[in-house]
């Protein structure tokens, strides 16, 4: 028999005055390999914060039999004396011997740093929220061989790979509760598809009777409405004689009786059980002839392109780097190669030449570019040169509901407003899109949602991305950066 090493009873978390979810008994066992899954705000990294006792629930019991390492989304700055207590074997595992004393790493260089720091110590229940963001595809391999050996975790991730391979159960936290799923992510998504092929066919099918009861009512009514009034050849005498004498058979008793058929039908109709219509996204996107894209059949280039930062690393040398027009252009390469420096040569606009008519869109990291005191339909519309009918459209493909877009941008999670500045340069007036990792810190919905809506981008765009998935899904072309050289490559290369 396994050990119980979580329990969950009771529980009641909430923020401010919105409900994160609810849970009337949750358990996890030793072998218990869990993929947390829902959407951007729904409560994740709480329920991981919960179950470490960082934080206490609103209501309910948790009983821990367990020793949980927890690996934070977005963590504090490390100490620099931890440096030096990370595991030789973990250092070596992750790559990151050399780096565990540099000023100086990149974004997923400092996320093998963590994820070295997070197995050096023992624990029986890993706690992993968002581990792969700014991983390349070999930090990621390092992950997976690490996760092989351990027993028992919870893991919160965009990588659907990774899901698919580590994971034997999934918890998906939806309408405030949080539901379970055996198997990997794959047999959840296979689960979940029936489940919606299942509601549809059940509301067709409710539909379709109620319909029918409909009718039938009106048709009994209208046959009573007919039966009770009095035929033209008798007179009013006669008429109360028959309805005296012969109740059952008179007009008025007979008009009684439907109606009676008929308040029987439509008392069935009120306690049917309702089916919801399933939720259907409208597939309109935005005119992108409006964005006035240049007709130059190459956008930004750089013949002779070298750069070194000011403390001495080389990235580029006397390189060639080109952006055709319409590309939908990934930039490949290992962590700390100089993706994200490209990108930010661009935005500078030195070294790199840019056709007059080429404007840009590109996701800030920071978000700055949102007005916390306004709305998401607000904030959607203030750049926008779409039809405001577009707008909310766009809104709703992000995941956005009618409900959700009257909100201020102050109350959404972190996602959800990435999902809003998504919004906001595809509706902008910009005609080449630059991407720096799109899909940190979305959920899986979240990222097939951008997914959908970038896959029919009509213009140029150029973005970096260690989701395989993403990729495939989106680019139509490649670059990689190996050796301080710009080179095209063949996608899946």
């Amino acid at each position: 028999m396994r050990n119980n090493l979580l329990f969950l009873e009771n529980i009641s978390m909430s923020f401010g005055i919105r409900m994160l979810f609810q849970i009337d008994r949750l358990e996890v066992f030793e072998g218990d390999r869990i993929g947390l899954v829902g959407l951007n705000g729904s409560g994740k990294s709480t329920l991981l914060r919960l179950i470490t006792g960082d934080i206490l629930p609103d209501e309910g019991r948790i009983r821990r039999n367990c020793t949980p390492r927890y690996f934070m989304q977005l963590p504090p700055v490390m100490p620099e004396e931890d440096a030096s207590a990370l595991s030789p074997r973990e250092l070596s595992l992750f790559g990151v011997e050399e780096l565990a004393e540099q000023e100086v790493v990149s974004g997923g260089e400092k996320t093998r740093l963590r994820l070295a720091e997070l197995f050096s110590e023992p624990g029986t229940l890993f706690l992993l929220d968002e581990p792969t963001s700014h991983l390349d595809e070999e930090g990621a391999g390092y992950l997976d061989q690490r996760l092989q050996e351990i027993d028992s975790f919870i893991l919160v991730s965009h990588d659907r790979e990774l899901l698919d391979h580590q994971c034997n159960r999934i918890f998906e936290i939806e309408d405030e509760h949080i539901h379970c799923y055996q198997g990997n992510y794959s047999a959840y998504l296979e689960q979940k598809k029936q489940a919606k092929e299942r509601a549809a066919f059940e509301y067709e099918q409710y539909t379709e009777e109620v319909k029918r009861l409909s009718q039938a009512y009106q048709k009994k009514k209208e046959q009573a409405k007919k039966i009770a009034k009095k035929p033209r050849n008798l007179s009013n005498s006669e008429a109360k004689t028959i309805d005296f004498t012969s109740l059952r058979r008179s007009p008025k008793g007979k008009a009684r009786s439907l109606d009676r058929s008929a308040e029987n039908i439509r008392k069935r109709i009120e306690h049917m059980d309702v089916k919801e219509k399933p939720r259907e996204i409208a597939r309109m996107r935005p005119i992108f002839s409006l964005t006035d894209p240049p007709g130059n059949p190459i956008v930004m280039e750089a013949e002779h392109l070298s750069f070194t930062w000011p403390d001495g690393k080389e990235i580029f040398r006397d390189t060639v780097f080109r952006l055709p027009r319409n590309a939908r252009m990934v930039l490949l390469g290992e962590n700390g190669s100089g993706k994200s420096t490209l990108i930010r040569l661009i935005l500078e606009g030195n070294l790199i030449r840019i056709v007059p008519k080429a404007r840009i869109g590109c996701l800030k990291q920071d978000l700055s570019d949102l007005r916390m005191d306004r709305s998401v339909l607000e904030n959607a519309m203030e750049s926008s040169i779409q039809s405001p009918e577009i707008v909310r459209t766009v809104l709703a493909r992000l995941l956005f509901t009618a409900q959700d877009i009257r909100k201020p941008v102050s109350v959404l999670s972190g996602g959800e407003r990435v999902r809003l500045s998504f919004a906001r340069i595809l509706v902008s007036n910009a005609n080449v899109l630059l991407l720096d990792e799109p899909t940190n810190y979305l959920d899986i919905p979240s990222i097939e949602a951008v997914q959908a809506l970038l896959a029919e981008y009509e213009g140029t765009m150029l973005f970096t991305s260690h989701d395989r998935n993403f990729v495939e899904a989106i680019a139509t072309d490649a670059l990689m950066i190996r050796e301080k050289k710009i080179i095209s490559v063949a996608l899946g290369k």
